[in-house]
């Protein structure tokens, strides 16, 4: 019944992210998306902007309605004679050149030409072109605006990148784009223009541009600061492949920054390819680490991944053009994923049924955010972000943050153990030193014992020859001083557990020499299930740090401490005094002497008090000038 409930809270929450994640994606394509944005759209190759168009719509995206002519590079003086288009098409209607003929070979060169009506008042616009593969002209009202490589097909070479104009015109504006491709798996006008006044269309450009830029920042300092870490911490391999995740996440999606700020050529997108692969790549190792996964199959998924990723190095040495080996490694690239995405979504699945306690709920959060990008990039082809990004990339920034979050978690552990063990090795420290100052006062206790011994031979003697004499008031008088001498000694333990004698004891000597009232009740067995270390650890920095408060206080000076165990509880109590000056920030106490954070000591109690499944509590009384600390460990 325990597993099928468990189950059924598994479906119900893949359920959930499934329908958010459906939600997330039809918000992005109907809010997001060129291809639905309002506004005016052309036909026939005109676009009629009316007075005020612009007011209402000051960023139109230039989707629809554009004239083709194919096989030819055209100039503006080449449409002096009316020529007829091969086809008004909209921009992504197809993959390149080929049209509606899937036999047709989509590279070589066409023409693409689009009139704008505009009121007759002179005013500045602004046409932003995104890539155009591989190479282009570009004409504005006859005019040669832009040009990215060299279309001509004798001295043809590639160059793309992404690009913004500014113009000044009146009553019509003609667009002229000729390009050619014979190197891409594209070719032409992939993505749509945007047209409109220079001020909102320069402000979109830059705000998508903030939005890409600080999601590759993120994802760089996560990627070099767990690949770091992960060094550091014994080459932890989890944090080292979470680190190349992000490094590949990152190459993956940082092309419209570099596309916008250099014109490079066509070796950026093979690198934008290698590393979506190597991200995938890296993302199924992740997961095969954290949950242990070693079977076969998982391995056969691995080794396809890494086939997939050496094939992808070796893309730009495929002959130029070649269609069918295009063809074939976009079949490759689209099966890769599906995949990955298969193998992702299953471990997870199999691994939060059996129980792991890896944070695979985030984890299979975020793979079902791919999965459901991956469908919805197949059911919602029309797309193309205005601001934020494709829905893989949000798929894929999901399954980054999801990881983030475990390898947050694993880093957040590891160094709470490392400060558990730094603050043990303190604590053995303070025992030793504890039990070393300790050492003389227990030899000069054996000393004193060995002539208490000695003498009491001599006492006895006395005694017997009081009581044989008879003289009952010179006996009475002898063992009373006797016994006045033995009760004024003090004595020399706490408790029965040697440790925290010991340190009971080294903090009685030192409140004694700073004139602190001090007073330790202790009733503990003598052993525990506790480590030396840790007792010590919690003992001493509790003692410390009420020495450390006490010497800011002028009046009475006390500490009291009591150590109770109750069932299978140890409780620890510390009383002491203070000048009523406290610092927190989040509920911490804030340390005097480490600038704003919290002291290592409290630190320390609170990781050992969590390795034992306890808790710790302070309570400063302010008023009465007395704080209070509580400790308790679980002792099962």
């Amino acid at each position: 019944m325990r597993r099928f409930r468990g189950r059924g809270l598994l479906i119900l929450f893949m359920a959930g992210v499934i329908v958010f994640s459906v939600t997330l994606f039809s918000i992005c394509f109907l809010f997001d998306n060129k291809y639905t944005a309002n506004g005016p759209q052309a036909e026939n190759g005109v676009l009629a902007l009316e007075n005020g168009a612009l007011v209402d719509y000051p960023v139109i995206f230039l989707t629809h309605g554009w004239e083709i002519y194919r096989g030819v590079l055209m100039r503006p003086a080449d449409f002096s004679v009316l020529r007829r288009p091969d086809e008004h098409v909209f921009i992504g209607q197809y993959g390149g050149f080929e049209g509606s003929d899937p036999g047709a070979n989509p590279h070589g060169s066409a023409t693409y030409r689009l009139n704008i009506i505009i009121p007759p008042e002179p005013a500045a616009y602004m046409l932003e072109l995104p890539e155009i593969y591989s190479a282009y002209r570009l004409y504005i009202n006859g005019v040669k605006a832009e040009e990215f490589g060299d279309p001509d097909p004798g001295s043809y070479f590639p160059r793309t990148g992404n690009s913004a104009v500014s113009f000044l015109a009146q009553n019509r504006i003609e667009i002229i784009i000729a390009a050619s491709d014979f190197s891409h798996m594209y070719s032409g006008m992939v993505y749509p223009p945007a047209f409109g006044l220079p001020q909102v269309v320069s402000a979109m450009i830059q705000t998508r541009l903030t939005i890409r830029a600080a999601v590759c920042a993120v994802s760089i300092a996560l990627g070099l600061f767990f690949f770091t870490t992960g060094a550091l911490m014994k080459k932890n391999r989890a944090m080292l492949l979470f680190g190349a995740v992000c490094l590949c996440f990152t190459g993956y999606i940082c092309y419209p920054v570099v596309k916008t700020i250099f014109r490079s050529g066509m070796g950026w997108y093979g690198f934008e390819n290698f590393c979506f692969c190597v991200m995938l790549l890296l993302a199924m190792f992740l997961q095969r680490t954290v949950s242990s996964d070693k079977s076969k199959l998982s391995g056969n998924f691995i080794g396809v991944g890494i086939i997939v990723c050496v094939f992808s190095i070796f893309r730009a040495a495929l002959p130029a053009g070649n269609l069918r080996w295009m063809g074939s490694y976009s079949l490759l690239i689209g099966l890769y994923k599906w995949a990955a995405a298969f193998f992702l979504t299953m471990s997870v699945i199999r691994t939060v049924i059996s129980g792991e306690k890896r944070g695979n709920a985030a984890i299979l959060c975020g793979v079902l955010i791919f999965d459901c990008g991956l469908i919805m990039d197949r059911l919602l082809p029309l797309f193309e972000p205005i601001l934020f990004g494709w829905f893989l990339e949000i798929g894929g920034l999901f399954i980054v943050l999801s990881l983030g979050v475990v390898m947050g978690r694993e880093a957040l552990s590891m160094y709470r153990e490392k400060l558990a063990l730094e603050g043990k090795i303190e604590g053995i420290q303070s025992l030793v030193e504890m039990q070393r100052e300790y050492y003389p006062v227990i030899l000069e206790s054996v000393e004193e014992a060995r002539q208490a011994r000695h003498d009491l031979r001599h006492h006895v003697n006395v005694i017997r020859g009081l009581i044989s004499s008879g003289n009952r008031e010179e006996l009475e008088t002898y063992f009373n001083d006797y016994a006045s001498g033995i009760s004024g000694m003090t004595p020399l333990t706490y408790c029965e557990n040697d440790v925290v004698d010991v340190i009971l004891c080294h903090f009685s000597a030192i409140t004694t020499r700073e004139g602190i009232r001090y007073s330790a009740d202790a009733v503990i067995p003598e052993s525990l299930p506790i480590e030396n270390a840790d007792i010590c650890i919690i003992l001493s920095n509790l003692l410390e740090n009420a020495l450390e408060a006490n010497a800011y206080v002028a009046g009475d000076k006390h500490i009291d401490v009591t150590i109770r165990q109750i069932g299978k509880e140890l409780i620890i109590l510390v009383d002491n005094s203070f000048d009523g000056s406290v610092r927190t920030r989040s509920g911490l106490f804030i340390s005097r002497k480490r600038q704003d954070r919290e002291g290592l000591g409290l630190a320390s109690v609170r990781a050992v008090a969590e390795k034992y499944g306890g808790g710790v509590e302070f309570n400063p009384d302010v008023e009465n000038r007395v704080f209070h600390s509580e400790v308790i460990l679980h002792l099962d």
